[in-house]
């Protein structure tokens, strides 16, 4: 689902300014953690720029305008095999909403910059809470500054006969999906800047 105007341009425009680097200082490449937990360059499958920005205050503001517009059997999933597979129903599990991951990842792509299609990578945090429901994806700014750049939704991407879905960038829009199964791309920017930040939506069991 999509939802619009979360943020406010001039919103968006602050956080930016607050996790950028200092000096516009360039934004690190994006890595992919190996099995021996080292971080390796993939240009394979993403080729961005990325900053992790921990803060409990700010995810937990962004749920808080996020929330009222999300369905209640979503907020607490119980008998929803599309979003949580078999097993939580086999185990008879209900799972609630209970934060946005506080370790927020912010996204800047440039000109020849994308991310191929993939799943997003699922966790368990110490409280138990974990994320592997649902993305949140918000973007930063929008058309007006970037051609290219779509969020891609498809099961064959390579087949041009196959549907797609494509989410255009607005500035303060943002688009929530399942991560079971749903494969995605960022589409390559040709031309201008494009920024977002992807969270996850973390469920306790109750």
């Amino acid at each position: 689902m999509t939802i619009k105007d979360v943020l406010t341009p001039g919103e968006c425009a602050d956080l930016l300014k607050l996790i950028s680097p200092p000096n516009d200082a360039a934004w690190p490449t994006a890595t992919v953690t190996a099995y021996d937990s080292s971080q390796i360059l993939d240009p394979k499958s993403r080729f961005y720029n990325r900053i992790f920005y921990t803060s409990r205050a700010l995810a937990d503001c962004l749920l808080e305008r996020i929330l009222p517009h999300i369905p209640p059997d979503v907020v607490t999933l119980k008998d929803a095999p599309d979003i949580t597979g078999q097993f939580p129903i086999i185990r008879n599990e209900t799972w609630r909403v209970s934060r946005l991951r506080h370790e927020l990842r912010f996204l800047k792509y440039g000109p020849g910059q994308y991310f191929k299609p993939h799943c997003d990578g699922q966790f368990v945090d110490k409280d138990g809470a974990r994320s592997y429901y649902l993305t949140v994806h918000l973007y930063l700014n929008g058309a007006e500054d970037v051609e290219g750049g779509v969020t891609r939704f498809a099961v064959n991407f390579e087949d041009p006969r196959e549907g797609k879905l494509d989410i255009n960038p607005t500035a303060g829009g943002l688009v929530v999906f399942q991560q079971r199964d749903m494969y995605h791309e960022g589409v390559i920017v040709t031309k201008g800047t494009k920024y977002t930040m992807r969270t996850d939506v973390m469920y306790e069991k109750i």
